[in-house]
């Protein structure tokens, strides 16, 4: 189910004893929570109760659950990762997913979405997850223009794809970043492009995720013209090895797994704009090509630690031996 549908539900006044969010994105697991919370609790005392099983055992999470007081008031229990809860607790945790009790709603968060575990299967099979992965592309964009909208300011779509390049690895990201350049802009209401570069580094990290698109899209004489522009003014090639290898790395989990792509290993130091098109580019290498990348990287680590090695000549001849 996605998340609009089910807030709004929320809006239509139809709510659930038990809920299931499946997904990493914080920021709509919050959205979603925080509008549950406002139609659930309305003028009553909000008591929301967050509990994790590797802080606590499956039996203290069922006895918070099936506890009730005199007066019955309402209260919002948030399990996250209600998988790793085993033996006896799971099987209570499903019975009282199927046998909730009165004024007592149950959220339960799964990060991972291509997570298997029998639980996972069992609740799947009682309600339909609503997703709250980070959205793709073309949906951030809608995103972009609604926490844009939201504050009171306007952008146009050419802003918006730069925010999406930017900070579009997550809904969170995308927010903290938008939040700042509204601050910085003050009353004014319109947005513009040079708002966005005035943050530290963004011109930089600009520079580096297109000479990324241009290396991972064998565009050699784009490369080589980004390339030896960014080492002229913002990088060293010692700051670009992490990028690069991660690049390359990437590419190689990508061909290994015989074109299926996990998003969800965790964080990579590769731009957004970037990560989302390791697919395409795994497609214009082969697997000795990107091994071999991945040696003369190597190589250029030790030169750089070890011996004086220039920065433009180690570059150009990378770009050369990879996609020349």
């Amino acid at each position: 189910m996605k998340i609009k549908t089910a807030i709004n539900e929320l809006k239509n006044d139809v709510l659930h004893p038990v809920y299931f969010l499946k997904g990493n994105d914080h920021y709509l697991q919050q959205l979603f929570i925080q509008k549950l919370s406002e139609k659930y609790f309305e003028s009553s005392p909000i008591e929301k109760i967050l509990m994790l099983p590797d802080d606590m055992s499956g039996k203290e999470i069922v006895d918070r659950i099936t506890t009730t007081d005199l007066f019955s008031t309402k209260k919002l229990f948030i399990i996250r990762g209600p998988q790793k809860i085993k033996g006896k607790a799971s099987l209570d945790l499903l019975s009282l997913c199927k046998h909730p009790i009165a004024d007592h709603i149950i959220v339960l968060v799964s990060d991972d979405w291509s997570i298997r575990s029998s639980f996972i299967s069992k609740i799947e099979g009682m309600m339909t997850p609503i997703d709250v992965q980070t959205p793709f592309s073309n949906d951030l964009k809608k995103w972009v223009k609604y926490l844009i909208k939201q504050r009171g300011k306007r952008a146009n779509s050419y802003l918006e794809e730069l925010l999406v390049d930017m900070a579009g690895d997550s809904l969170g990201h995308l927010d903290n970043e938008i939040e700042k350049i509204c601050l910085l802009i003050g009353d004014r209401n319109n947005i513009d492009v040079d708002d966005v570069e005035r943050f530290s580094g963004w011109q930089r990290d600009r520079q580096r995720w297109e000479f990324l698109l241009a290396l991972g899209g064998k565009e050699y004489s784009n490369a080589m013209s980004l390339g030896k522009n960014i080492i002229a003014k913002s990088e060293s090639m010692l700051s670009l090895l992490i990028p690069l290898s991660a690049l390359f790395q990437e590419m190689l989990f990508h061909k290994m797994g015989n074109g299926t792509f996990n998003e969800f290993r965790g964080y990579i130091p590769i731009p957004p704009s970037v990560k989302k098109r390791i697919a395409t580019f795994s497609r214009s290498f082969e697997i000795g090509e990107i091994k071999n990348a991945l040696k003369i990287l190597g190589e250029i680590d030790k030169r750089q630690k070890s011996a004086h090695s220039k920065d433009e000549t180690e570059l150009i001849q990378f770009i050369g031996s990879v996609i020349g």
